[in-house]
């Protein structure tokens, strides 16, 4: 059986060579290297590993790529690597798509162990963190259904992204790095997003996925 195939994504040279070593000793086969996020998105999208290592603090943002990578390359595992490891970000990088979070201070030792535990169908995510983990889910999935009871149809998956991103106060240029579409294009889901939620503007539509009324 071949070795797993791994793309690893670190911008610090020397503990991407530590890296390497680590899951090459392991058995794993790394089979690409990036060192930020645009490079990342590229080397999963031309290889087609099996699984993505991706560190948070990647120059164009880890979670960014992975959600990028999760919609170009659905099939690949993803985890991310994190220097200091948060509910906020371990709720953000799942909601990117990661099978997997793993803090640096993970013994070297370890690491492939919870990739190939990932790789055979598990998630690796720190327990300290796994209380906030499901509150948040609660929280988001009673805030959707608030949303959805008011909107005049269903908002499609990309409208959802469109909508907490505009939440989070983001600009048009930033939803569109984020999410790897045109500004034509966000602007054209906002526009729909507003429409089916029956307010006047964006301004409007974040404060309602906020749980607020819209002024």
């Amino acid at each position: 059986m071949s070795a797993p195939r791994v793309v690893l994504a670190e911008s610090d040279l020397p503990t991407r060579v530590g890296l390497r070593v680590a899951l090459t000793a392991a058995g794993l086969d790394v089979v690409g290297e990036a060192a930020d996020a645009h490079e990342a998105i590229d080397a999963i999208v031309r290889l087609g590993p099996e699984l993505g290592l991706l560190a948070a603090e990647l120059p164009g943002g880890g979670i960014e790529a992975m959600s990028r990578i999760s919609d170009l390359r659905p099939g690949v595992r993803l985890v991310l690597l994190t220097g200091a490891p948060t509910g906020d970000e371990l709720l953000s990088a799942v909601l990117a798509g990661a099978s997997g979070y793993v803090s640096r201070d993970v013994d070297p030792a370890r690491l492939p162990t919870a990739l190939k535990g990932v790789l055979a169908g598990e998630v690796a995510l720190p327990r300290r963190h796994s209380g906030h983990l499901l509150d948040a889910l609660r929280a988001r999935t009673s805030q959707r259904a608030a949303v959805s009871a008011m909107a005049s149809s269903e908002l499609t998956g990309r409208e959802w992204e469109v909508l907490e991103l505009l939440s989070e106060d983001c600009t048009t240029s930033e939803m569109s790095q984020r999410l790897g579409i045109s500004e034509v294009t966000v602007r054209r889901h906002v526009s729909t997003v507003v429409g089916k939620l029956g307010v006047t503007d964006r301004a409007a539509a974040a404060a309602v996925i906020r749980g607020r009324s819209p002024a």
